[in-house]
């Protein structure tokens, strides 16, 4: 389990106004993806907040989040965060999430 546990859910407001949670499940799912550590989480929910976000062509419910941080293990120079934008409940209510998250090396 992570240093992390008195944090979960995570709840982040992005640049437009969105309301995104990560889940604990999510987190540990993208801690399997190659670079990511635990001490990056900080890095990922501040791509939530300042990254730019680019639609799914194919899924107009998922967006991808990406910034660049000088940060980042080597050779990796950016965070990507995917989110699951969607509606919930009666009345409905938002219920965007975290899918997961990754580096990649970007120039």
């Amino acid at each position: 389990m992570s240093a992390f546990n008195d944090v979960w859910p995570v709840f982040v407001e992005d640049r437009d106004g969105s309301s995104i949670y990560l889940t604990w499940e999510r987190w540990d799912h993208a801690l399997g993806h190659p670079g990511m550590d635990e001490a990056l989480l900080h890095f990922v929910v501040d791509t939530l907040r300042n990254g730019g976000r680019k639609q799914d062509a194919y899924d107009p419910t998922k967006y991808k989040y990406t910034s660049e941080f000088l940060e980042l293990p080597v050779p990796y120079t950016h965070v990507v965060v995917i989110v699951k934008f969607g509606w919930q409940g009666v009345p409905p209510h938002a219920n965007n999430f975290v899918l997961t998250a990754y580096l990649i090396e970007k120039w």
